[in-house]
This record gives C-alpha cells, sequence and structure tokens, in this order.
C-alpha cells in the first residue's frame, strides 16, 4: 500500500436511503391521499411522476429512482392494492427505472423542465406498458385491452410529462430553499 487509505464507495448512505424511503411512501400514498375524480387514464402520473423526479433529483445516485420504484411498489402492495395483486410492484419499479434511465442520458439535468417532461413522460408510459404485460400475464383478455389502449398511452403521456415538468420546477425551488438536511442533495453539484 501506498500509505494512502483506499475509500470504498457505497453505493447509498443511510441520508439517502432515508430519503428514498419517504418519497417512496410519498409516491404509494398519493395513489390513495391524492385521488382526484378525472376518469382519465395515466392521470395520477401528474403527481406519482412530479414526486418520483423529485426524489430522484434530490439524491443523484446511480440506481436511486430503481430503489424508489421498488421501495414504494412494495409499500403499494402492502396499502394500496389493486388488480395486479403481488405484482403490483413491478408497476412502480419501471417508472423509477426510467428515471434513473432519463436521469443518466441528460447527465442528472432532471432539474430541466424539457428534460424532466420526457423523463415524466416516459416514466409513466412505462407504467402503463407494465400493467399491460402483468395484465396479459394474469389472463385478462387482450381485446379489452386494446380497446383503450391509443388513448390510454396518450394520456399517459400527456399527463406524465406535466408531472415531470411540476417536479421540476419542485426539484428547482427546493434547490434554492435553506434547509439544512436538503442542502446535501440540492446544491450537490458532483455527480458520483
Amino acid at each position: 500500500m501506498s500509505g494512502k487509505r483506499s475509500r470504498k464507495r457505497r453505493l447509498f448512505t443511510t441520508q439517502d436511503l432515508v430519503v428514498l424511503a419517504l418519497f417512496a411512501a410519498l409516491v404509494a400514498l398519493s395513489k390513495v391521499v391524492l385521488r382526484m375524480p378525472l376518469h382519465v387514464p395515466g392521470h395520477s402520473g401528474i403527481t406519482w411522476m412530479a414526486i418520483l423526479l423529485v426524489g430522484r433529483g434530490l439524491v443523484r445516485r446511480p440506481w436511486a429512482g430503481t430503489v424508489l420504484g421498488f421501495v414504494s411498489g412494495i409499500i403499494a402492495v402492502a396499502v394500496v392494492g389493486g388488480r395486479e395483486g403481488l405484482l403490483l410492484w413491478l408497476k412502480y419499479l419501471a417508472p423509477g427505472a426510467m428515471m434513473d434511465l432519463a436521469a443518466l442520458m441528460s447527465r442528472e439535468h432532471l432539474g430541466h423542465p424539457f428534460v424532466g417532461a420526457v423523463a415524466g413522460a416516459i416514466a409513466n408510459a412505462a407504467k402503463l406498458v407494465t400493467s399491460l404485460l402483468v395484465s396479459l400475464a394474469l389472463g385478462v383478455p387482450t381485446g379489452y385491452l386494446a380497446l383503450g389502449l391509443g388513448l390510454s398511452a396518450t394520456t399517459h403521456v400527456v399527463f406524465g410529462a406535466l408531472g415531470g415538468w411540476l417536479g421540476t420546477l419542485v426539484l428547482r425551488l427546493l434547490r434554492r430553499v435553506d434547509v439544512p438536511l436538503l442542502q446535501t442533495y440540492a446544491r450537490e453539484e458532483d455527480v458520483p
């Protein structure tokens, strides 16, 4: 050894995991608490994608969105429920993974409105595709699914983009606010 301590870089700190867990709970509970009676497919993407983008934008580490999606999916299975049963967590994991991909492709510029809107649209569309695949795996008739798929895909993309754009506004605001806990994340310019 050359006298220098070799430091192993941890993927997540305890503080990262706490922030991700809090945002995961917000994502899962937003489905129940922030219900909007719009009766339009994908409308929950406004809140989902905004919260998901802010959480991933604050914890700027590889796999943070995937962890956020996975944990929110586990919480949703326990609290929210749905027709997917125990496979519901996949519907939450896919948008988280897409947020990671968007962060990677944009070089962690999730605070940019265009990037946020595209990330939200892709993540909400991934939720729809995952829901479709799970429904097919569970044996839901494909004619029923294909009937409203075009409109559903369009509304998922639109509401996801709106949610991503709103998430960028919140993320930018949090980066300006002087809250000690958030300063670790909000002003972090060096991306690991």
